[in-house]
């Protein structure tokens, strides 16, 4: 199995290379990320990251969560996050499965109860540090993930028994708490974001307004800003320049497309502007940073 690395802000139709087994395992360079991390997205797989060196910060649904070399993460189906590098060089080992892998073994053993926190995607995150001891195991399962050989022939069930072990551990760790009612208001903001970000990884190459977010979503304009503050830190005008710029600067990199067919093709208006946004978000201007990237 190999592998790779990915553009996380289209994690949203990510395809695994075995459709029967669907895991898929990325060794995440921040350093090759635009701006040092990738913006607010939501996938269907359920997501687990150990930082093998360096520190970052992940935002899940609105939470900040900070984690130090050595520490991991737990991300909930479906969950919407962020993350960025706090010191440069940070890289992390990201592994991304859906859901049905567990619970189709849990269902043969009768064992569906176990999968609970999978449909219900609470908690929609955890902190895994090594001080207590099933947080130190899944460390383990994790790092020696990581270090084997995944040409080996018997990789995959090698995989699903440390992820079983994951598993074990991690529900042991997670709160046994219902509900509550902000938590419910939460989710409603939760679904409604995933609608917005759908609505402009969709639609980026054409004009996107605030109203257009806000009746995709079927809510106010003022509660579209309510939901990207709350889970992204940013407005949604922020956003979509930030999710343009990130496609434009994949594009340079990886084409010799001029700088003004970028520009109009990642949805912005004004070459000027473009150049402009550009190096506020990433310190340089187009053309520095194509030339950087060669």
């Amino acid at each position: 199995m190999e592998r790779k690395t990915i553009n996380h802000a289209t994690m949203e139709t990510l395809t695994h290379p075995n459709r029967m087994f669907p895991l898929s395992e990325f060794v995440d360079q921040f350093d090759t990320f635009p701006d040092g991390g990738f913006p607010s997205h939501w996938h269907e797989e359920l997501e687990l990251q150990i930082i093998l060196s360096g520190s970052v910060c992940y935002r899940v649904n609105g939470t900040s969560y900070t984690l130090e070399e050595g520490c991991a993460i737990y991300i909930a189906p479906e969950a919407i996050h962020q993350a960025r590098q706090l010191t440069p060089g940070a890289i992390g080992y990201n592994v991304v499965l859906s859901p049905r892998l567990l619970t189709g073994v849990m269902q043969q053993a009768h064992c569906e109860r176990y999968a609970l926190p999978l449909s219900t995607g609470r908690p929609d995150a955890l902190l895994i540090t090594p001080e207590q001891k099933e947080s130190h195991r899944i460390l383990e399962f994790l790092r020696r993930m990581y270090y084997t050989d995944s040409t080996l022939p018997t990789y995959e069930l090698f995989l699903l028994e440390q992820l079983i072990g994951v598993w074990r551990n991690l529900l042991a760790l997670f709160p046994a708490q219902p509900d509550q009612p902000d938590d419910r208001t939460l989710h409603l903001r939760e679904q409604r974001m995933k609608v917005m970000l759908d609505y402009i990884h969709r639609n980026y190459t054409q004009p996107i307004s605030v109203e257009d977010l806000a009746c995709a979503a079927a809510i106010s304009q003022s509660e579209c800003f309510r939901c990207f503050a709350e889970l992204s830190q940013v407005t949604p005008v922020e956003y979509i320049n930030q999710f343009r710029l990130l496609q434009a600067s994949q594009l340079l990199a990886a084409t010799n497309r001029s700088m003004a067919d970028i520009c109009f093709s990642t949805g912005f208006n004004n070459t000027s502007y473009f150049s402009k946004k550009f190096k506020a978000q990433y310190g340089m201007t187009p053309g520095e940073y194509r030339r950087k990237k060669k």
